[in-house]
């Protein structure tokens, strides 16, 4: 979610001067464009970087010439910021092979492909372009054959050239989990052998990161040497290399699994072990659950989620809602996304649950307004009648109507807009700004009065945070065809 909370930009008021000057009156179109320019201007802080999120998560196609701009600054942080921009918005190609190599900077390149990998904007064509590049780094080389791989792509060992044989451990160890995929093991004995060097925390931090790696990239071969490897362990590595065999060879995560519950009987290990087995969904049995039971109660609760979720007939619902007021994130997570996959009266009855248990604790942490926005966001769609009554309640607590609305203009989808055309009108001036922008994305024209209303925002005067204030401010230009005129002054300074 968008949710920064320092607004730097001050309400754009018309001063009066007594005596002296006429008031100046507000200008939107002006307003709109000294917001934006904040977040094309560099500043050491980074503070320009949410800004410009936020920008990017508009996914407007009429922003790329701002992007563009930013890839002339001279700035790092605005170039790959402007790079990431323009690669969102072409959903066909993804991320362009000619524009990052003329980025220059090989660490620069580094850190976009990192990026771009991590937001699924590399395609198969544009990583075989990279591939053919001679001064690609190892790092980069191993990362984009990997990323072939999980794409379902063929590729051959060849194209990592030299990548085994740098000095970096991870860069070798994860060319080492390529060579298992193509039934070379010969670089992993190397690769372990290589580990015996290392202290303990160093191999326990290395290998979990791979099993990581072979659990995302899809290396199959990989399991079975991952599980061998971290045998006797019971850290992050073990954790790591059972999480991948759960997902590319089932039956011996599974085996694995199961071992680690009996073996270690703590609450915490149990804890940990329930979540593999939620997250593991059908690689695992209702039974399976039972090995992690020991009387206490998040194992105990887990197991009766979990055994249910997966036994054909049960009703897992109030075990999930049990779930969904735990402390321990990921399980609350869990439980309140998979609740969103249930039927009829017993998905709506927990989804509200999570929602309107807001209201029964005295200060709800972040954690707790996390869950109930991602219960309201469920559904937006399918019962938007019981959270417009929610949202626009009056008088009362407000972080129910508070996390509805939040969701609402995150949701970014055609379900969001029509409940925020719904709300409208109904909500306090925070709400209502939030609504407006909401609908500002989704609409191709506003009234009069929302494209002014919208223009108070862009200036600072909706009190929204400040990336739905950047929103605002673009949305405003846009609706007002104001864009030409303001486009050239959107260049970094």
């Amino acid at each position: 979610m968008l949710s920064l909370r320092a607004c730097l930009l001050p309400s754009l008021l018309v001063l009066a001067t007594a005596g002296r000057a006429p008031a100046q009156r507000f200008d939107p179109t002006e307003a709109s464009i000294l917001a934006l320019r904040q977040a094309v201007t560099f500043q050491p802080s980074g503070v320009q970087h949410p800004r410009l999120v936020a920008l990017r998560a508009l996914k407007d196609p009429t922003l790329a010439p701002v992007f563009e701009g930013l890839l002339e600054s001279p700035d790092p942080p605005l170039r790959i910021d402007g790079f990431l921009g323009l690669s969102e918005l072409d959903t066909q190609r993804g991320a362009d092979p000619e524009r990052l190599r003329k980025l220059g900077d090989p660490a620069l390149r580094t850190v976009v492909i990192t990026e771009c990998l991590g937001l699924g904007l590399l395609k198969a064509d544009g990583i075989r372009t990279m591939l053919a590049w001679d001064d690609l780094t190892p790092y980069d080389r191993t990362l984009l054959v990997a990323e072939l791989n999980r794409l379902g792509q063929p590729w051959e060992l060849a194209m990592l050239r030299d990548a085994p044989d740098t000095t970096l451990a991870e860069v070798q160890g994860l060319a080492a989990l390529l060579a298992l995929q193509k039934g070379d093991d010969a670089k992993w004995k190397a690769f372990v052998a290589r580990l015996s060097e290392a202290s303990a925390s160093d191999r326990i931090d290395l290998v979990a990161r791979l099993g990581d790696a072979a659990r995302h990239y899809g290396f199959t071969a990989a399991a079975g040497p991952l599980l061998d490897l971290t045998r006797t362990s019971r850290d992050r590595d073990r954790i790591a290399a059972i999480a991948a065999a759960l997902r590319l060879v089932p039956s011996s995560g599974r085996a694995s699994l199961l071992e680690l519950a009996r073996s270690d009987r703590s609450t915490r290990n149990l804890v940990q072990c329930g979540l593999l087995m939620l997250a593991a969904d059908s690689a695992m049995q209702p039974e399976d659950f039972e090995s992690i039971r020991n009387g206490e109660g998040l194992p105990d609760a887990i197991a009766e989620a979990g055994s249910r979720w997966l036994t054909k007939g049960a009703d897992p619902s109030e075990a999930m809602a049990t779930l969904m007021i735990s402390v321990n994130r990921p399980v609350s997570e869990w439980a309140v996304r998979q609740a969103g996959k249930l039927e009829g009266a017993a998905r709506k009855r927990v989804l509200l649950q999570a929602i309107d248990r807001l209201d029964t604790i005295d200060q709800p942490s972040m954690h707790d307004k996390l869950i109930a926005a991602i219960a309201a966001a469920q559904l937006l769609g399918s019962d938007p009648a019981e959270l417009l009554t929610r949202a626009t309640r009056e008088g009362g607590r407000t972080e129910v109507p508070e996390v509805i609305i939040a969701a609402m203009c995150d949701a970014n989808t055609p379900e969001s807009a029509a409940f925020a055309r719904m709300v409208r009108g109904k909500l306090a001036q925070r709400g209502e700004s939030m609504a407006l922008v909401t609908l500002a994305k989704a609409s191709p024209t506003l009234s009069a009065n929302e494209l002014q209303e919208l223009g108070r925002v862009a200036g600072g005067g909706g009190r929204v945070d400040e990336p739905i204030a950047m929103q605002a401010a673009w949305l405003y230009l846009r609706h007002a065809n104001r864009l030409a005129q303001a486009t050239p002054r959107l260049k970094p300074r």
